[in-house]
C-alpha cells in the first residue's frame, strides 16, 4: 500500500500582506499542521493498515431520577472535555455515542499517529479529570479508557 503526499498549497497567496499578529498565528497554525495530515502509518499484520488512533472513555448510566447520570455526563462534556480538547494538536475529530439500550456513554477521540503519541505523553488530558468527574456522578457505574486503531473503510474521510 502507498502512502500518497497530498498537494501541499499555501494557507495565504503573499505573507507580505499579513500584520504581524496574523503572520504569528499563521507561524503557529502552520507548525502543528502536519500533525493533522495523516501521512505516518503502522501496521497491525500485513494486511491491516491504519494511520490513526482513537482514545475512548466510557461508562453505563442508570435510568434513575429521569436519566439524571447521562444529563450529569453530557454536562461533563461540554465543561470539561470540550474546551481542554479544541486545545490538543493534531486532533482529527471527536465523537460523543450514546446508547439507549445499553447504557452507555461515550466519548472517542481521533488523533494521527504523532499527534496521538504526543497526547499520550501528557497522560490523554482531560482523561484523568474526566474519570474523576464521572466517578462523583451518581448512577455512573463501569468507568472504562481503551485505545485503539480507527480506519475509514469506505466513504467521506477515506
Amino acid at each position: 500500500m502507498a502512502i500518497v503526499k497530498a498537494e501541499e498549497k499555501p494557507l495565504v497567496s503573499d505573507p507580505s500582506t499579513l500584520t504581524p499578529g496574523q503572520a504569528s498565528q499563521l507561524a503557529i497554525y502552520e507548525s502543528d499542521l502536519w500533525k493533522k495530515s495523516c501521512r505516518n502509518s503502522a501496521y497491525l499484520c500485513k494486511e491491516i493498515h491504519y494511520n490513526t488512533l482513537a482514545r475512548e472513555w466510557r461508562c453505563i448510566w442508570s435510568e434513575e431520577d429521569q436519566k439524571r447520570s447521562l444529563t450529569e455526563l453530557q454536562r461533563v462534556l461540554e465543561d470539561v472535555a470540550v474546551p481542554a480538547l479544541r486545545r490538543v494538536p493534531g486532533l482529527l475529530g471527536v465523537q460523543r455515542i450514546v446508547c439507549g439500550c445499553k447504557k452507555e456513554f461515550k466519548i472517542i477521540c481521533k488523533l494521527g499517529l504523532d499527534a496521538f503519541e504526543d497526547w499520550s505523553g501528557q497522560q490523554f488530558f482531560p482523561e484523568e479529570e474526566m474519570v474523576h468527574r464521572w466517578q462523583a456522578i451518581e448512577g455512573v457505574s463501569k468507568i472504562e479508557v481503551q485505545t485503539f486503531s480507527l480506519e475509514p473503510v469506505f466513504g467521506a474521510g477515506k
